[in-house]
């Protein structure tokens, strides 16, 4: 797969610098970063500023790398502005021999004919040039020509910004700046008979030129000594030149080299060392040179030294000898003197201490390199700058180098672009090649050298070859990839080798204290190594302390235990599905085998496993068993159940365990981890098990779990997670555990008592009892665990006791800082809760005894006082410069907000359903999230739009709102919600703001829909009942429509949906459309095929006739209509974790002489709409089949539709199948029926997606700024 890479392709990762210099020991292991220290932000907020992350305005990104401006076309280096007599056969002759031996282009005008004007041929020959050098003589004004020569070039250099050499040749500059002396009487005879116009034009000219820093030739001994410095400071400019130029097509190029120039401090007189450190691929050296190019014409000497690492290991008599040949390579290029020798080390000190040197020495990887070649600053003269470009920061830290700019990888859209200009020679993916290339991306981890690798081996390829090629992209490494990344993995010392291979192949995405934890008995030095290989960027940290692995470097990890052996079972890890399966299907496990990683939705169908599976296995160490992608309907199967004593086990994770109990010889006593979600456990083991290293226990979601092990052997447990265990009861081992600092028993619904020993905890810090419904009483012992932080009581109705009955505030630890007491009979808050100085969340909902907002601490960042009896907010909120949220969700008493307030701070506020709210005065600047639905207000205030940060407006069920004013320009991301409303929405403005999302739901005053912009992802105008017509196609295939219980649709608006681009649309109809081919028969449909191979991604649309089920809305008060939300393929990995109401499913199995070969599925919205007509619901998808293999023929296809919504029923469906576009060049491009500037908007969709997705990202965190971390990694 290797291949050569084109110039074009050059490209660059994103900025990112680090200015300090050392890596603490508390950015590994000492600081505590538990994982459980976070926070979970409100459902509701959340959703919406979530949906932000897929639904992204288009254009911007694109739009502006196609109109960056381009670089001015030059036919030539130099332009010569000079008067032939005076100079041409000595000065000016050696001039041009010396630039034509150093490679520079002149322009000659031998073969033009000499007249008093200048021409075309020569002025384009001028504008043509990169510089322009005049070289003026005693003579040079007795020429019209030379004189209108000068006066172009003055010209070009205003408008074209040409660089000008001039040289001063036996003629002094201010004679020729005031046209006196003989420069000047030669002028004076020569305007004789001139038009005023050309003397003044040509005497500006003059003026200009004269005052232009250049040549002497007072200034130098000889012409020799003038014309080399003339001569390398012209090659230095079109150096320079040719850097900038080639900074346009290098994607990020001039952010880095912006910020390395202020780490440099140029303008400094101290010697600087600055390093670049980054991992192999990510553009370090080509940084350097461009850096070097750009700086090195300011400097009187320079000097750029390339690939010295490995160096060290050459053939030298001994250590001195190799540090002499360092120094004879670094003088020889400084001081540019060819095979220059040196007798001792001090020669470099002695020959550059008074040079302004800027020297970069590229890929160092040994001290002794720096050691040899710049060991102190001292050794060079004032302003020197060294710069030094390495894979291992500890090099930089040891050699006392205090300014690092650390490379970043680029951003998603910008590593699209990479890719693109590799594959496709252009900024953006070909017609039908986005989602692929979109996927290249991921698997190329956003490293620019595997994107230019993967781009250069994809160009020219058709579509089926890429679709071909890309399950190698996903399995295997490219040869020159490997063999960049491969160098850096021999170069590691053997321990730290295997602690690399651990970490990519199993332990990736550990938090790192629980890696050095189920590391701790190895043969390995944890600690250090883990500091090494950070240092050389094998592994790197994500927010909270998870390691990460790059996905190439994880890939190289996996083919080196892959070739390991032949013999799975003989193998150090086992990663590869199939793999596996042979393993544990022919118990042909060995004792060599340290870990498996199982995706268990991998597989189809059935696993069954022997009982003796694992026996052969005695050095396991590492076990998991997950699932994270499709096919939920995969089973793991253990008839015979388990034998396995696991007695060297340190991890075990085994998503949807089979059994109700871990067998009788099950002894893990080194586990350091155990998680087990969805299991079927009823208990887990009998009697006391000793596990004195487990620190993680993870039983969420065992829903048939009654009761928890014995822990009093569990001696250092700090988390339990039991959360959604629905049938737990017995909790009473818990006081056990006295290390215990995270308890989360949330939705046990059968949990009665918190027994009295949970006081024994006494290093608790975190206690979740949330929706237990049951829990009737928390025992008074709780107020003595000193060091509890959070306690959530939420949703406990039947809580009622804590020794006495729960009315007054309690009395515990000083040190919480977040206490949520939602729906509980708390009815007052003391005064004492502003001895509370830790407090930064506080929550109640149904308090309608509350009366007056809480003098709360100045620590408190997030409020909720949902159902209070409040009926103003005093001024005193001014007090809270924390305050980032505010919710007083129903305060139905509410009336008046303070003025003149501005709490910077605060992001989000919500006062819906705060019915008697009339008017909304500006407290704050800093909206994000703005949530006024269900009150009084009438307007909403013009300076709304002065709030450049706002995200989300929501103003649903303001019924008295009857003006809104139009968009502004300066808002560029707007979700908005104007549903139930009196307003008629014009949309005035729109087109100027990027909105995301338009919720117009239940406007009855809308007749008539707007032109509404492709940029617009979501569209809901259900309820509309007076909505008529629409004005324009909808041109976004990303777009979500929704025109449910629009009834008065005109028959024109309704074929302007149908024909529209979507991903999906609902209006009213009861009758299919004819145009679709294949119709189903009792809820299944068959296609039969001609026998033919398929495509990986399949297309197609369908058409479903939906009933409105006779569902009553009072058994689900609390749902919420979230027909806003876009319809989403189930290619999230974490797609199984949503929630499952209203939703569309399809199956689609591909059938060969009646047996399932391959099968895809997706899933879609359905608005949460009442209603009691037929409904159509308009799909088009394209999703992979997962096939085994291409050139498979195939009979049939089988679809089936249903759905999962306590609204809807599929009555009907039918589908279409769509072709994917022929392919017809050897780029890849392809024609396709859609208008070519509908296609630019379409793929501009795609990327902009990418583009927006790390300023959404900023959003999120900047929203919610301790709870975000997990989510915005799982959405990546």
């Amino acid at each position: 797969m290797s291949s050569t890479i084109s110039e074009s392709s050059k490209s660059w990762p994103r900025k990112g610098s680090l200015r300090t210099t050392v890596v603490t020991d508390s950015c590994f292991i000492d600081e505590k970063k538990s994982h459980h220290q976070y926070e979970t932000p409100p459902g509701c907020c959340l959703q919406r500023i979530t949906r932000l992350v897929f639904l992204k305005d288009i254009f911007r990104s694109a739009r502006l790398m196609a109109l960056s401006a381009l670089p001015r076309l030059c036919e030539h280096h130099v332009f010569p502005s000079f008067h032939g007599p005076d100079v041409r056969r000595g000065f000016l002759s050696y001039l041009l021999k010396e630039f034509r031996e150093k490679g520079i282009d002149v322009f000659i005008d031998n073969d033009i004919e000499r007249s008093k004007l200048i021409g075309p041929e020569l002025t384009e020959a001028i504008r043509g040039s990169l510089i322009a050098v005049v070289l003026i003589s005693k003579n040079y004004a007795s020429s019209t020509w030379c004189l209108n020569e000068l006066a172009e070039i003055m010209k070009c250099r205003d408008e074209d910004k040409q660089t000008v050499e001039v040289i001063f040749y036996e003629v002094d500059p201010s004679d020729v700046k005031k046209q006196k002396g003989d420069f000047g009487a030669v002028f004076e005879k020569t305007c004789a008979e001139k038009t005023t116009e050309e003397i003044e034009r040509w005497r500006k000219a003059l003026q200009i030129v004269a005052q232009l820093a250049g040549y002497h030739t007072s200034n130098f001994d000889d012409d020799a000594a003038m014309i080399e410095r003339i001569v390398i400071d012209v090659s230095n400019k079109l150096n320079d030149y040719t850097t900038s130029n080639d900074s346009n097509s290098l994607v990020g190029i001039d952010i880095h080299i912006g910020e390395i120039e202020s780490l440099l401090s140029l303008e400094s007189a101290e010697v600087r060392m600055v390093g670049i450190w980054g991992p192999a691929g990510i553009g370090k050296t080509t940084i350097a040179r461009a850096l070097y190019r750009q700086l090195s014409s300011k400097f009187t000497h320079a000097a750029f030294i390339e690939s010295i690492k490995g160096k060290f290991e050459l053939n030298y008599r001994d250590e001195h000898a190799f540090m002499l040949h360092l120094q004879e390579q670094l003088l020889s290029k400084t001081l540019n003197q060819k095979d220059l020798k040196i007798g001792h080390l001090g020669v470099a000190k002695a020959r550059l201490k008074n040079k302004k040197v800027l020297v970069v020495l590229d890929d160092v990887d040994d001290l002794k390199q720096l050691e040899a070649m710049t060991d102190k600053t001292c050794w060079f003269g004032p302003q020197s700058r060294i710069i030094i470009t390495t894979k291992d920061k500890k090099l930089l830290v040891a050699h006392e180098i205090n300014h690092i700019y650390q490379v970043g990888f680029p951003s998603t859209s910008e590593a699209l672009e990479i890719l693109c200009l590799s594959a496709f020679r252009q900024n953006s993916p070909s017609l039908g090649f986005e989602d692929m290339a979109i996927e290249v991306t991921r698997l190329a981890g956003r490293l620019p050298l595997g994107l230019r690798v993967f781009g250069a081996y994809l160009r020219g390829m058709s579509k089926d070859q890429w679709i071909h090629a890309l399950p190698r992209l996903r399995t295997s490494l490219d040869g020159d990839i490997e063999k960049v990344l491969r160098f850096s993995y021999d170069a590691l010392c053997k321990e730290d080798q295997e602690l690399f291979l651990h970490i990519a192949c199993f332990l990736k995405g550990e938090w790192i204290t629980d890696v050095v934890e189920c590391l701790a008995e190895s043969r390995l030095n944890v600690n250090h190594g883990l500091h090494v290989l950070f240092d050389k960027c094998f592994i790197s940290l994500r927010k909270w302390g998870r390691l990460a692995v790059h996905n190439l470097l994880e890939q190289l990890a996996k083919d080196i235990v892959r070739k390991q052996s032949d013999n799975p079972g003989k193998r150090q890890f086992l990663v590869d599905a199939q793999d596996i399966c042979d393993v544990l299907e022919e118990n042909a496990g060995t004792e060599t085998i340290r870990g498996i990683d199982f995706d268990l939705s991998e597989v189809r169908g059935n696993l069954i496993i022997d009982e003796r599976a694992f026996e052969g296995m005695s050095r396991l160490q590492f076990l998991r068993f997950r699932k994270r992608g499709l096919y939920e309907n995969t089973k793991l199967l253990l008839p015979q159940g388990l034998k396995f004593r696991a007695s060297k086990l340190r991890f075990l994770e085994w998503d949807q365990f089979p059994l109700t109990c871990f067998p009788r010889e099950f002894q893990p006593r080194r586990l350091v981890k155990l998680m087990m979600k969805h299991s079927k456990l009823e208990k887990l083991w009998e009697g006391p098990i000793p596990l004195p290293c487990l620190k993680l226990m993870e039983l969420s979601s065992s829903s048939y779990l009654k009761e928890l092990p014995d822990l009093s052997n569990v001696t250092n447990l700090k988390t339990l997670n039991a959360c959604y265990c629905s049938s737990l009861s017995e909790i009473s081992s818990i006081g056990k555990s006295t290390s215990l600092e995270e308890l989360n028993l949330a939705c046990c619904f059968e949990l009665i008592v918190i027994p009295s020993s949970i006081g024994n905890a006494i290093n608790l810090e975190i206690l979740n009892v949330g929706i237990c419904q049951g829990l009737v009483e928390l025992p008074s012992s709780i107020w003595s665990l000193k060091k509890l932080k959070k306690l959530l009581i939420f949703g406990c109705s039947k809580l009622n006791h804590l020794g006495s009955q729960l009315r007054s505030f309690p009395d515990f630890s000083g040190n919480i800082t977040e206490f949520d007491m939602s729906n509980t009979a708390i009815e007052e808050f003391p005064s004492s809760i502003m001895a509370f100085s830790c407090l930064r969340k506080l929550s109640t909902i149904t308090a309608e005894s509350f009366k007056v907002f809480p003098d709360v601490p100045d620590t408190i960042e997030v409020i909720h006082l949902h159902n209070a009896g409040i009926e103003e907010i005093p001024p005193s909120i001014q007090n809270l410069s924390r305050l980032t949220e505010l919710s007083m969700l129903s305060c139905k008493k509410l009336k008046v907000l303070p003025t003149n307030v501005n709490l910077q701070s605060l992001h989000s506020l919500d006062l819906s359903s705060c019915t008697q709210l009339r008017t909304f005065p500006e407290i704050s600047t800093s909206f994000r999230f703005l949530n006024l639905s269900n009150t009084a207000i009438e307007e909403v205030p013009s300076s709304i739009w002065s709030w450049s940060s706002l995200l989300e407006l929501i103003l649903e069920d303001c019924n008295s709102l009857l003006v809104f004013h139009s968009f502004p320009d300066n808002i560029e991301e707007l979700d908005l919600d104007l549903s139930n409303t009196g307003t008629d929405f014009q949309g005035e403005g729109l087109d100027s703001v990027q909105t995301l999302g338009i919720n117009l739901k239940g406007c009855k005053n809308l007749g008539s829909l707007p032109h509404i912009p492709h940029f617009v992802s979501t569209l809901d105008a259900s309820n509309c009942e007076s909505l008529e017509s629409i004005d324009g196609f909808f041109t976004n295939p990303e777009r979500c429509l929704s025109f449910a219980n629009c009834f008065k649709l005109s028959e024109a608006a309704r074929e302007l949906i149908e024909e529209s681009d979507y991903k999906f649309a609902l209006l009213p109809g009861g009758e299919l459309p004819a145009d679709f081919d294949h119709r189903a028969r009792e809820g299944l449909l068959t296609v039969n095929l001609y026998p033919s191979p398929l495509p990986l991604f399949f297309r197609f649309k369908a058409c479903l006739l939906l009933l409105h089920r006779q569902y009553d809305e009072d058994e689900d008060e609390s749902e919420e209509d979230e027909d806003e939300d876009e319809s989403e393929d189930e290619e999230d990995e974490d797609a199984s974790e949503e929630d499952e109401d209203n939703k569309l499913m399809c199956d689609i199995r591909c059938v060969q002489n009646g047996v399932d070969i391959g099968r895809g599925s997706c899933k879609y919205k359905l608005p949460a709409i009442l209603g009691s007509k037929e409904h159509l619901y308009f799909l088009k998808s394209s999703i992979s089949l997962n096939l085994p293999k291409t050139g498979v023929n195939f009979s049939e296809l089988n679809f089936e539709f249903k759905t999962t919504s306590k609204y809807w029923d599929v009555k009907d469906f039918a589908v279409q199948i769509l072709e994917d576009p022929d392919v017809h060049d050897d780029q890849g491009c392809c024609e396709d029926t859609h208008n070519e500037a509908e296609y630019n908007e379409t793929a501009d969709i795609k990327i902009e997606k990418l583009t927006r997705w790390n300023n959404v990202k900023k959003n999120l965190f900047k929203r919610f700024p301790c709870d975000m971390d997990e989510r915005v990694e799982r959405a990546e």
